[in-house]
């Protein structure tokens, strides 16, 4: 048990703060939040290719884990290297952080429910039941989406949903994560990463609150309402908050919970100081976007689209070609998905 508990805390924790300083030299939390865009935006690439060859997941999961440990060594070198001052340590989180008040204590407390409703509880639908099986069946079987998910029999090609999964294959992402840490897809998926990407959510909320407003106290009630909206503002089973307290583990739930409010964060990231590194996280974004749903490729495509329109009305050319790098994978993908389907 003792060895389960240590490799989960690699795999969900340690590795993305590891990779995610390659890019940043900020705070602990815009590491993790970029380790986890760099590791997803990586599968994409990796796993979309290798399904069209319809090779198999061993193969898969021999080509993206040895990228990622190539990542993390060179994570760990570049943190051996800079400053000290520079490194995005845990313990700035400790040395740095600002006096504890009853506004970010209820915050805290409303967060901890949320998790742990994911761990005392389960939400099941059809959608849970297709990527479950899907990821169940490359540990199983060595396929990806060439069985009926429904009924487990070879079809050996891909039909219906299962021509989306191909340009968004999120189960084979957990199917890899269940590999690692020797965990069935749906406990993984259900009561262990599920608490992960929900915290992960709060903390782009939290990283876009910084953004927004320059006083402690006013980050503080920003992050808390959007606790508060989570818990108590459903509306309709289709909203962004039953997404994301009900079933974040699944795709297009990961998108509303993570990636709607990161590439909104990143636009301001990049209004405020238009560099580089900046653009590299929208990149990764908008090709991270593509490896969980159809939708998040939609969104991905809106979303950049509408801010490279922007930058042109406000006379911005230069960002043109950043945008067009950003937005291709979107395109790629979607348009790869309409001819494949026909």
């Amino acid at each position: 048990m003792i060895i389960y508990n240590i490799i989960m805390v690699i795999v969900m924790i340690l590795i993305p703060f590891i990779v995610g300083a390659l890019l940043t030299e900020d705070a602990p939390i815009c590491a993790y939040i970029d380790g986890q865009l760099i590791l997803w935006a990586l599968f994409q690439v990796i796993a979309v290719p290798a399904i069209q060859l319809r090779l198999s997941f061993n193969a898969l999961f021999g080509i993206y884990v040895p990228c990622v440990a190539v990542c993390v060594i060179l994570g760990l070198i570049k943190l051996s290297k800079s400053p000290k001052s520079d490194r995005p340590k845990l313990r700035s989180i400790i040395e740095h952080r600002q006096p504890i008040d009853m506004v970010m204590l209820l915050a805290v407390c409303l967060i901890a429910v949320q998790v742990g409703m994911y761990i005392c509880g389960q939400h099941l639908d059809e959608d849970d039941a297709r990527w479950m099986a899907e990821a169940n069946d490359a540990l199983s079987k060595g396929k990806m989406y060439l069985y009926n998910p429904a009924t487990g029999d070879y079809i050996g090609t891909y039909r219906g949903e299962m021509v989306k999964d191909v340009y968004s294959p999120w189960a084979m992402y957990i199917a890899v994560i269940s590999r690692v840490t020797m965990i069935r897809p749906v406990v993984m998926a259900h009561t262990i990463y599920a608490p992960v990407l929900l915290i992960l959510s709060y903390m782009v909320y939290q990283r876009l609150s910084g953004q927004l407003f320059k006083g402690a106290i006013e980050r503080h009630i920003f992050v808390l309402s959007v606790a508060v909206i989570n818990l108590f503002f459903a509306g309709n089973p289709y909203t962004q908050s039953v997404f994301t307290l009900t079933r974040i583990w699944q795709g297009k739930a990961v998108v509303a919970a993570v990636i709607i409010p990161l590439i909104y964060s990143i636009y301001l990231a990049i209004e405020n100081e238009d560099t580089t590194r900046n653009w590299i996280r929208l990149a990764l974004c908008g090709c991270a976007a593509c490896l969980f749903s159809g939708m998040g490729i939609s969104i991905a495509l809106i979303m950049i689209g509408v801010l490279g329109l922007y930058s042109v009305v406000r006379g911005r050319w230069r960002r043109i070609g950043y945008y067009a790098i950003s937005i291709a994978p979107a395109i790629a993908y979607g348009l790869a998905y309409y001819v494949m389907k026909g």
